[in-house]
């Protein structure tokens, strides 16, 4: 099956992006994710209409100003968290690889691919940002969206 992205400048886009083998370490290290995310500002210009950060995934909408840009976007802020990650951390998550993927440099880090989602309407933004807000919760993490720390909700009122 060949899938092929939207690039469509003036859209958001919701990702979805997961460790490898469900690995609990963005909340783990979310200082670091924090600065992969400042990182990646310095070289492409998005915004962040909302995120959140689970242990072992996040959920977020951004909005690039190049649409082409959003997959680097990405890419740089997967690679300055591996990159930036104690050594004993990146040695450990190697070790559930493959022969295969530790050959191609896979990192044990974060899955290869990652969801993304085109969004195409004012329904289908307040859908996904819904979904966000109430994503820790339906994980079992809190027992209210207004609980969860690593969440851009936890200071605004919920979506209309």
């Amino acid at each position: 099956m060949n899938y092929k992205r939207i690039y469509a400048n003036g859209h958001s886009y919701y990702l979805t992006l997961v460790t490898y083998n469900r690995e609990p370490y963005l909340t783990a290290y979310i200082n670091l994710l924090r600065e992969a995310f400042i990182s990646s500002k310095k070289y492409y210009h998005y915004t962040i209409e909302a995120i959140v950060v689970l242990p072992d995934h996040l959920h977020m909408i951004i909005t690039p100003s190049n649409a082409n840009e959003y997959p680097k976007i990405i890419h740089h802020i997967k690679r300055y968290f591996v990159y930036h990650l104690p050594n004993n951390v990146k040695q450990k998550a190697k070790l559930h690889l493959t022969p295969s993927q530790y050959r191609r440099g896979h990192s044990g880090i974060w899955q290869s691919r990652y969801y993304e989602h085109t969004i195409r309407n004012k329904k289908d933004m307040i859908e996904k940002m819904q979904y966000i807000q109430n994503n820790p919760v339906k994980h079992n993490l809190c027992d209210q969206w207004n609980q969860w720390a690593y969440s851009s909700f936890t200071h605004t009122t919920t979506p209309a």
